[in-house]
C-alpha cells in the first residue's frame, strides 16, 4: 500500500507539471495599416520571458494571408512577445508586441488586442476599468490588488505596463513602489522602470529649454580647447545656441539660416555657438569646413549638453538673453532671424 501511495503521489506531481496547450491566431492587418502600403509579414517569432529578462523562443508562427497561426504548450502563464519579421517596399523590417502566453485560444481584434484566455481577458477588462478611475489613486490601487489576487504576477505586470499612458510617467513611477514584490521585481517591469526613469529625467531636463527658464551650463571641447556655455552667456549679448550633428540632414539644412543671421547681427549684440551632440570630432570638423561655418563650434563632453537640456531630437535651436533667460526654443528657418531681430529690438 505504501508503494502504491508513493506511485500515486508521483503521478499526481507529474500531472501537475504537465504543459498545457494553447493556440495563437494573430491578424496582422491592423499592424500593417501603420506601415507603407505593400508591406507584408513574412513570419512571427513566438517567445516568452525568462527570469533573467531574456527571451526564449517557443517557435515560429506560419503566416497565411496576413494571419499568423501557432500551436504550442506552456507550463504556466508567461509574459510573451511576438516579433514580426516584415517585407516592406525596398527592404525588410521588424516589429513586436507583448501578450500573456497561457492555455487557451488566443486571438487578436482590430486593435491588435489579445483575448481568448483568462489572463489576457482579465488585463483587457482591468484596463477598461482603469480608464474610468485613473484619477482616483485609491481606486487604481484596489484595481491592481484585485487583479493580483485573481490572476497573479504576470497578468498584473502586463496590465501595469500598459497603464503608463493612463497614469502618466510620474504617477506610474510613484505607484511602482506600492506594487507587490512579484510585480515590482518582474524583469519586464524592472526594464520598463529604467526606461520610464530615463524618460522622466529627459522630461524634467526639457523644462530647462522652456522660455523663461534660466540656462543650464555644460561643457565641450574643440581642437584641444575646453568650452562652457557660460563662457558666452551673461556677457551682455544674446546667444543663439544650435544643438546639431554632422550626420543630421535637417541640422545641416538650418546651418545657412544660422550663418546669415550671424553675419547680419554679430555686430549688433549677437553671439552664435554650434554644439555638436553625439558626433565624432573629426566628422564635426569636416562638416564645419563643408558648410562654411564661421561661428564658434565645439563638441559636447560626455553627453553633458544632451543631459542638461533633455535633448531627444536635433536640430534644437535656442535663443538666450543677456541675463541667461531662455527666450525662444525650437527655432527654424526664417524664425531664427526674426527671433533675433525682435530680441535686439531692431
Amino acid at each position: 500500500m505504501k508503494t502504491n501511495f508513493l506511485y500515486l503521489a508521483a503521478a499526481l506531481l507529474l500531472a501537475g507539471c504537465t504543459s498545457k496547450s494553447f493556440t495563437l491566431t494573430c491578424d496582422m492587418s491592423p499592424m500593417l495599416a501603420m506601415y507603407q502600403e505593400g508591406s507584408t509579414v513574412d513570419s512571427v517569432l513566438v517567445q516568452y520571458m525568462l527570469p533573467d529578462g531574456e527571451y526564449a523562443t517557443l517557435g515560429r508562427a506560419e503566416v497565411t494571408e496576413s494571419i499568423a497561426h501557432y500551436s504550442g504548450k506552456i507550463d504556466k502563464p508567461e509574459l510573451g512577445k511576438l516579433q514580426f519579421f516584415m517585407m516592406v517596399p525596398g527592404g525588410t523590417g521588424s516589429s513586436e508586441c507583448n501578450l500573456i502566453i497561457e492555455p487557451g485560444d488566443i486571438s487578436t481584434d482590430e486593435k491588435l488586442t489579445f483575448h481568448g484566455s483568462k489572463g489576457n481577458d482579465a488585463v483587457n477588462a482591468a484596463l477598461d476599468k482603469l480608464a474610468l478611475c485613473a484619477d482616483d489613486p485609491q481606486a487604481v490601487q484596489a484595481l491592481f490588488e484585485d487583479l493580483q489576487s485573481r490572476h497573479g504576477d504576470v497578468a498584473t505586470a502586463v496590465c501595469f505596463a500598459k497603464s503608463i499612458s493612463l497614469l502618466g510617467l510620474e504617477r506610474w513611477a510613484d505607484m511602482l513602489e506600492s506594487m507587490s514584490d512579484g510585480v515590482r521585481n518582474h524583469p519586464y517591469i524592472k526594464n520598463l522602470s529604467k526606461s520610464v526613469n530615463k524618460a522622466l529625467t529627459a522630461q524634467h531636463a526639457q523644462e530647462a529649454m522652456s522660455p523663461g527658464a534660466q540656462y543650464r551650463d555644460f561643457q565641450g571641447t574643440w581642437e584641444g580647447k575646453e568650452y562652457k556655455l557660460s563662457d558666452f552667456v551673461s556677457r551682455g549679448k544674446y546667444v543663439l545656441v544650435d544643438f546639431w550633428a554632422s550626420w543630421c540632414n535637417p541640422c545641416r539644412k538650418e546651418i545657412p539660416n544660422i550663418i546669415r543671421t550671424y553675419n547680419k547681427y554679430k555686430g549688433k549684440g549677437l553671439e552664435v555657438i554650434g554644439v555638436a551632440v553625439s558626433d565624432k570630432p573629426e566628422d564635426t570638423a569636416k562638416a564645419v569646413k563643408e558648410l562654411g561655418i564661421n561661428y564658434t563650434v565645439f563638441n559636447e563632453t560626455d553627453d553633458s549638453a544632451s543631459a542638461a537640456y533633455g535633448i531627444q531630437s536635433i536640430p534644437q535651436i535656442l535663443l538666450i538673453g543677456p541675463d541667461g533667460t531662455i527666450l525662444k526654443q525650437d527655432l527654424r528657418g526664417e524664425n531664427i532671424a526674426d527671433a533675433v531681430k525682435e530680441a535686439l529690438g531692431l
